[in-house]
């Protein structure tokens, strides 16, 4: 459990360029499906937000991307909580994801 939006400037603001934070952001999509019908809405939204405008972002085939993936996604307030369904769906997070997760366990978030 963490705070998206602080977490993702603070990692933006000491580790990455704005490049590397859309596909964090896109990492974040791909990999959180459809626990409840109105949470892909959100975390599209996240993604959309995200990315610069040079690169358009389709928000329905985020959805559908969601609602494909095995992974527990709930929203709440500005909280975002991801579980894996399956162990081995660690596996498919990708490098980038991986070392925003490592920043907020390193900096009190995660």
């Amino acid at each position: 459990m963490f705070r998206l939006n602080e977490a993702v400037r603070r990692f933006q603001s000491k580790n990455q360029t704005p490049p590397v934070m859309r596909c964090v952001a896109t990492s974040a999509a791909t990999l959180s499906p459809d626990a409840n019908h109105g949470i892909p809405q959100v975390v599209a939204s996240v993604a959309a937000v995200a990315t610069s405008s040079s690169d358009p972002v389709d928000i329905k085939l985020l959805i559908q991307q969601l609602r494909k993936d095995g992974v527990v996604l709930h929203h709440h307030e500005n909280t975002l909580h991801i579980r894996p369904r399956h162990w081995h769906q660690l596996d498919q997070i990708s490098d980038y994801w991986k070392a925003m997760l490592l920043f907020l366990q390193t900096n009190g978030n995660g």
